[in-house]
């Protein structure tokens, strides 16, 4: 029928949200929880296991291309179902791992399995969307609060359960979402390379000029980003030492800024359906 249909559309619609939420949260738990796990391991300094986690984040920039050129051949669908069951194993080998070269091959098999999302999840959620800026603000604002859980259950878990429960919760997470997924989310037909082109191609130098900027911006804005977000939970502990020292108290600290952070994609999502994208883009640049 077609109302059960739209129930399913909209349950693994929310699962692809909640995707990008389970993305940002795994992310960010090892920088949230270092200073236990270098306690755990014997390290003197928090700092000195920080280079560990280099890989994590190597694949989940450079694992895009592999992971958007899969999705448009073998088909998203597949690739999502990888996503969320690979991202869970490998959260578990994280929680299982003995020493910080053992955590560096598992935290680097965890970034490839979560460099799917963007490339994959995305372009699944925005097909055929109505409102295609509503769609991806509210989509950021999911991953943005995938941000806030990772300050706030990774604070909570790693004082009240040891760290290794805080990689294993979000791995029993993804599993289950990915269950779901392949109950809600129908057959896929032809991966997207199989399709009719619904778009008319640019002029060559028009493309290679828009793709460079947007390279760049892409770029310098995901510098910031990961200086900030790895970096913000023991900057935090530093400044407001005279005024709290429990993880859990820092933890829904920054939860509630990165929270209140994350509405400006709604407003974003908003102003995207309203105005021209070129002009927006520049103002927030």
């Amino acid at each position: 029928a077609p109302a059960d249909v739209g129930e399913r559309r909209a349950g693994w619609e929310v699962l692809l949200n909640v995707a990008h939420a389970i993305d940002h949260w795994v992310l960010l738990i090892f920088a949230t929880a270092v200073s236990s796990i270098a306690v755990d391991f014997g390290f003197s300094r928090w700092e000195d296991l920080m280079p560990y986690a280099t890989g994590a984040f190597f694949a989940f920039g450079f694992g895009s291309l592999p992971a958007g050129r899969l999705g448009d051949t073998w088909g998203r669908r597949p690739m999502m179902l990888a996503y969320f069951h690979g991202l869970g194993v490998s959260l578990l080998l994280v929680a299982l791992t003995r020493g910080p070269w053992q955590m560096a091959i598992a935290l680097t098999l965890m970034g490839a399995f979560s460099s799917i999302y963007h490339p994959v999840g995305i372009p699944m959620l925005l097909r055929d969307a109505r409102r295609p800026g509503r769609t991806i603000g509210i989509n950021g604002l999911a991953g943005n609060l995938g941000i806030a859980v990772a300050a706030l259950v990774t604070g909570v878990l790693v004082k009240f359960f040891g760290w290794r429960v805080a990689f294993a919760v979000p791995a029993l997470v993804s599993i289950g979402c990915g269950l779901l997924f392949a109950r809600l989310s129908p057959p896929e037909g032809e991966p997207p390379t199989r399709r009719r082109a619904t778009t008319s191609a640019l002029p060559p130098a028009l493309l290679l000029r828009a793709v460079a900027v947007i390279t760049v911006i892409a770029t310098t804005s995901a510098l910031l980003f990961n200086f900030t977000t790895n970096g913000n939970t023991e900057l935090l502990r530093e400044r407001m030492a005279a005024v709290v020292s429990d993880p859990a108290a820092l933890g829904l600290l920054l939860a509630l800024v990165y929270a209140i952070a994350s509405l400006a994609q709604l407003l974003v999502g908003t102003l995207i359906d309203r105005l021209p994208v070129k002009r927006l883009l520049l103002a927030i640049v």
